[in-house]
Parts: C-alpha cells; structure tokens; sequence
C-alpha cells in the first residue's frame, strides 16, 4: 500500500511536464471573426505573433507581441525543463521554477480564456495546462501536510495476533 501511494506520487510528480508540452501542442482557443475556423495552438500562436510584427504598427504593439511570443515559447520551454528535472534531478532550482511558471501560465490562459468567452468549456489545451497546474500546485501542498502532521502514521493493523508477528528489535 505504501509503495502504491508513493508510486502515485511520483507519478503526479512526473506527468506534469508532459502534459504542459502535450498542452503546447493542442489548440488553445479559435480566433475571432474571419479566423473563426482556426484553431491557435502554442506554436501557431507563436508563427501568428511573428507574422503580426511584420506589419507597420506602432512600436508598443511590436513590443506587446514579442512579448506574447516568448511567453508562449516559454510554456514549451518550461514544460521541458519541468519533464527532463522531474526525471533527473527534482531538488534543482530550475524544478521549482519551471513549475511556477507553467502555473503561472496556465492561470494566466484560463483568464484570458474566461474574458474573452465567457465560463464556456476551454478546449483540449487549456484543460492539459490547468491539469499540469494542479500536479504542480498540488506536489508542496501535500508535503507540506504531511510536515505538518509531524509524520504521525495512523496505526497499523494486522489480522494476525502479536505474538504471531515477527519479533521487532528494540529502539534505542
């Protein structure tokens, strides 16, 4: 049972980062009025903001779309990081960063997502990125609970009587 539970926690631990890099990939949202039909995803919203800087407008909206661009690149960025520490070295100050970005990110969709359309379901990608949030939120919660329980274990019962158990050695 213990080796169960610590199974499903590595598990959660390891599934973040790929769900936010499979979330790049699915559509996030369609656009609007003549690109209604498109579907946006991390990378198309990326090629899109590129093709939109080519265009003669003012100097802040050029800066609004580099920055949306790595933004979005930062999501595939992080989701990589997060996937290749989570197998290698999850206590690297990178882990926690890439995980706090990729939450932050998907915070950041969904509110936009809730803006523009309203409490509509988001599409497949915005689902991945709120799930792989919810991995990540909920990894030092749960630490931190079990911290905070002072590692007091519920007893454990047996069906066989005591004196049928193998013999403990004393502690000390």
């Amino acid at each position: 049972m213990i080796a169960m539970k610590a199974a499903a926690r590595e598990g959660a631990r390891l599934a973040a980062g790929p769900l936010a890099l499979a979330a790049f990939f699915l559509p996030w949202g369609a656009g609007p009025g003549p690109l209604a039909a498109t579907d946006f995803s991390g990378p198309s919203l990326v090629a899109f903001a590129g093709r939109l800087q080519i265009l003669d407008l003012p100097p802040g909206w050029h800066a609004a779309l580099l920055t949306v661009r790595i933004a979005v690149l930062g999501v595939a960025i992080a989701a990589t990081w997060r996937t290749l520490l989570a197998l290698i070295a999850p206590r690297h100050r990178l882990y926690g960063v890439s995980g706090g970005y990729l939450a932050g990110a998907a915070v950041a969709v969904i509110a936009v997502r809730l803006a523009i359309s309203g409490p509509a379901m988001p599409p497949a990608g915005v689902l991945l990125l709120a799930a792989a949030a919810v991995l990540i939120a909920a990894g030092p919660i749960v630490h931190r609970a079990r911290r905070l329980a002072g590692g007091v274990r519920p007893p454990r019962w047996s069906a066989r009587p005591r004196a049928a158990r193998a013999p403990s050695l004393p502690s000390g």
